[in-house]
């Protein structure tokens, strides 16, 4: 056993009780529950990766969205809500339609790269499902659903499912990553054609193709120097016709993924034959800024009950 190891079974021991969460849920007004601070991966040097998971009224098994939030993969944390986002109260109406959602954390690109940030989500996904008769959810019933750098994790999600090159050894090893749909909300596809394509709206925020950029932070440098790191990195990549359904939400005055990058991937969907929809949100800026959209959660409701619900 290396020195590391027997720091990690130290720890281990003495320093967190990682079970205890699991086994204390919160009761909520509405007659849900709450499991804060569970802590799904302890990725050794890292801190430690958690998620928070509400519960609607009643027995379960619910069908469990699983959340992944965005901050150009560099900041924000699944707890952290804009004011756009929390006039359209999608947590809230997510439970009283009967769905159990989880919220996930991931780490940053100041502590990794890419695929690290994936490897995270597919851990956290298979720890949900091997605790699944405990958490009252329904293992077979698993939706993800993300906003822009979450978008484009969800969207890696559903197109890489148990596939073995992109799994990562992180938390729990074993049992499935796969997830029976997606809800992309403005999440970047191609990785390649970004830059291009925001340079293109005249006022894009941002060059993505600087070294500094979200996006070369992500996978290590800028995009045109490493296309077999931006390729790699782009969900658009592993488009296949067994790809789960999805649901792509844009606005068509965002800034800062262009609606281009919805369409491309609709594009590389449909062509394959996957179960795809791209709702354009008329004058939305990013986060859906600048429109009435309370609409928008009803029309991803119905999406999620016709396919887990």
């Amino acid at each position: 056993m290396t020195l590391t190891e027997d720091f990690q079974a130290l720890f281990d021991d003495i320093g967190m009780d990682l079970s205890w969460p699991l086994d204390h849920p919160e009761p909520l007004p509405d007659g849900g529950l709450f499991f804060r601070d569970v802590i799904y991966a302890t990725p050794w040097g890292f801190r430690p990766l958690m998620m928070d998971l509400r519960l609607p009224k009643g027995d379960g098994p619910f069908p469990l969205i699983v959340f992944v939030h965005g901050g150009a993969w560099a900041v924000g944390d699944p707890t952290i809500i804009n004011s756009v986002y929390r006039k359209m109260d999608m947590f809230t109406r997510f439970a009283k339609a009967g769905f159990a959602v989880a919220r996930i954390a991931y780490r940053h690109t100041n502590e990794a790269q890419f695929p690290t940030q994936l490897h995270d989500c597919k851990s956290a996904i298979r720890f949900l499902r091997k605790h699944a008769e405990l958490l009252h959810i329904d293992p077979k019933r698993f939706a993800a659903f993300g906003d822009s750098a979450g978008g484009h994790l969800v969207t890696l999600l559903g197109l890489t499912g148990d596939n073995p090159e992109l799994e990562g050894s992180v938390g729990t090893t074993e049992g499935s990553s796969a997830v029976s749909c997606v809800i992309n909300w403005f999440g970047p596809t191609d990785l390649i054609t970004l830059g291009e394509q925001k340079r293109a709206l005249g006022n894009a925020w941002g060059d993505s193709d600087l070294a500094d950029s979200p996006e070369s932070l992500l996978i290590g440098g800028a995009p045109p120097l490493n296309p077999e790191l931006a390729k790699a990195a782009s969900p658009i990549t592993y488009v296949h016709r067994h790809a789960p359904p999805m649901l792509l939400q844009y606005g068509d005055a965002d800034r800062l993924v262009p609606l281009a990058q919805g369409e491309a991937l609709f594009n590389a969907l449909k062509a394959v034959g996957v179960d795809a929809t791209l709702q354009i949100i008329k004058g939305a800026d990013h986060c859906f800024w600048g429109v009435e959209n309370h609409y928008i959660i009803d029309d991803d409701i119905a999406f999620l009950k016709k396919h887990i619900g």
